[in-house]
């Protein structure tokens, strides 16, 4: 005879089953992180699904606290999402073009001796989907189309200056006080992702607003002719977390970074049918537990 708790359980059962939870789209705000080396990386626990709609990364990473044992010496940070499991720096491949397990924003410092009367290059953003790789890899000019590398050591975009520049500098194209230059090392950083598919998609980033470009032949006081710029990568875009990591060469000080107000704005993957599966039928035996607890009352 099917009891009150029997018959609560299987309807329990019916309800997972049948009334699994929709794609969740929400905006979380992780807080700020404190970055040092030698290597120090981390992630957050919850998982996007790039296929359910586009995610949106933001930060601000505060490179003051970079220090340079010798000239032109750097640390990396890199902030980004990569394939649950993977890695927290450099997830996937290494060397390998679109990686295989997320994309992200790789930070280092370049020129930092002040010269205020000069545009000079102090810090670097570039996307990147593998380790190793360079802007050499940007392939793509609008988010879902992916077309041959076309990056080039000549762009607008990824280097940037912490301190002024002459008046004749200042009015080049592009060149704007506060955002790519005199930035004093604090950056606005907003990473944009798409699911091309299931295993392959496309970012696009500002730093401070600013957009990332190309030239394909010699630099001109111009927009790039490839403007603006993103890069592809490759992983399961239904499984996605946050990261950040730090890595600096052993043996010296390389100072600390700053990464503050991460926040993202996406959809939340859901359970896997067969996990609800393994729900109702736990609920099920439950109700069977207790079946048979009733009869030996």
């Amino acid at each position: 005879m099917r009891t009150k708790a029997d018959a609560l359980a299987l309807a329990l059962a019916a309800a997972v089953l049948c009334i699994a939870p929709a794609a969740s789209a929400m905006t979380i705000n992780y807080g700020s992180l404190t970055l040092s080396g030698g290597y120090q990386a981390t992630h957050f626990n919850d998982v996007w699904n790039l296929t359910a709609g586009d995610l949106t990364l933001s930060y601000t990473i505060d490179m003051t606290g970079v220090t340079q044992p010798a000239a032109w010496s750097t640390s990396w940070t890199e902030v980004g999402i990569r394939q649950k499991g993977a890695a927290d720096f450099n997830p996937g491949p290494s060397n390998t073009y679109q990686g295989g397990a997320g994309g992200w924003m790789t930070s280092s410092v370049g020129d930092l001796t002040p010269n205020p009367n000069n545009l000079n290059l102090s810090d670097k953003h570039n996307l990147s989907a593998s380790g190793g790789r360079g802007e050499g890899d940007y392939d793509a000019k609008v988010p879902g189309t992916v077309i041959s590398p076309f990056g080039t050591n000549t762009n607008y975009g990824i280097w940037f200056d912490r301190d002024g520049v002459d008046p004749f500098q200042a009015g080049y194209w592009g060149v704007v006080n506060g955002d790519t230059y005199n930035t004093g090392g604090v950056y606005d950083i907003v990473i944009s992702y798409h699911a091309i598919d299931a295993g392959l998609g496309t970012m696009f980033a500002t730093v401070n607003g600013i957009q990332t470009g190309f030239y394909p032949g010699a630099w001109q006081n111009a927009q790039p002719g490839d403007y603006p710029a993103g890069l592809s990568f490759k992983g399961d875009m239904t499984q996605m977390q946050v990261f950040a990591g730090l890595y600096a060469p052993p043996g010296a000080d390389y100072g600390s970074v700053g990464v503050s107000d991460i926040t993202v704005a996406g959809t939340l993957a859901v359970p896997e049918p067969g996990s609800l599966a393994l729900v109702a039928s736990g609920l099920v035996g439950l109700a069977a537990a207790l079946r048979r607890r009733a009869g030996k009352a």
